[in-house]
């Protein structure tokens, strides 16, 4: 009787159809984690979705029944400041210091052992971050809607959504550059400060004739100007100018993302 010696179990080799069939799964498990995590952060919720729809309380609903020189509804107008300010809060809180935590606290250490691409990673905390934004948006909206009677037609509704979460991509760039270049505890300042300074500046709680001289031509220089004056553009139906603020934006998206990356490399190199 003879024997026959086992083989060797061979298993085929993963091909890219594999590969992208593992990674859409892996992704929207990513952003259901993050969003889970933003959720159940009461402080973040409170920061991104609470804090505009009390700023539009305070300082809109007194004014949303006035007219602007063009006839546009001036609710409509400080709808967009506040969306504004609502992306700006979440990307510097989400990315900025969210980042900088899991960067020194070794979880991105731990994530480039493991077998999952980092750039998926990312772009599941991106993914998140708009739907969080879409969110955010909705809910600033439907208070406007009912406590101030705010109202657009959903065509225009869905263009302002639309380029304000476009729009919101450099202020995530920028997010991503504080979280890979700064620690977590000079983040914090760091991320309160440019929210701060920028929100003002930009004309979001005052209007731009109103700030003083300094920050009058300090404005036309932050990305946070620039995607305001897009919404705004929109609402009075002045687009113009738009195309040139498009490409603003997308130039500090292109600086802000190489200065992160630069981080994370630089944070590559030390292993941390």
């Amino acid at each position: 009787m003879t024997q026959t010696t086992p083989q060797p179990l061979t298993l085929p080799a993963p091909t890219s159809a594999t590969r992208q069939a593992a990674i859409v799964p892996a992704l929207g498990q990513l952003v259901l984690s993050e969003l889970r995590r933003m959720v159940r952060n009461p402080m973040f919720f409170i920061g991104t979705v609470g804090f505009p729809i009390l700023w539009f309380a305070l300082f809109g609903l007194p004014n949303v029944n006035e007219q602007l020189p063009d006839g546009t509804n001036v609710g409509r107008y400080i709808l967009v400041s506040f969306g504004t300010y609502s992306l700006l809060t979440l990307a510097m809180y989400s990315f900025g210091l969210a980042v900088a935590a899991e960067r020194t606290g070794g979880w991105l250490r731990l994530l480039r052992a493991s077998p999952m691409p980092a750039p998926l990673y990312f772009l599941g905390k991106v993914v998140a971050a708009l739907c969080f934004s879409a969110l955010s948006l909705t809910l600033l909206y439907t208070f406007a809607h009912f406590a101030g009677g705010v109202t657009m037609p959903l065509t225009l509704a869905l263009t302002i959504l639309g380029k304000l979460l476009l729009g919101c991509v450099p202020l995530i760039a920028l997010g991503f550059m504080i979280g890979f270049l700064i620690n977590p505890t000079a983040a914090n300042v760091i991320a309160n400060v440019v929210s701060v300074l920028m929100s003002f500046a930009s004309g979001l709680f005052v209007p731009l004739n109103g700030l003083p001289d300094v920050m009058q031509k300090l404005a036309p220089y932050l990305p946070t100007y620039h995607l305001a004056q897009v919404g705004w553009g929109t609402v009075t139906g002045n687009t113009s100018g738009e195309a040139a603020h498009w490409l603003y934006l997308a130039l500090y998206a292109v600086v802000f993302g190489a200065l992160a990356i630069w981080g994370l490399k630089k944070d590559e190199a030390r292993g941390l």
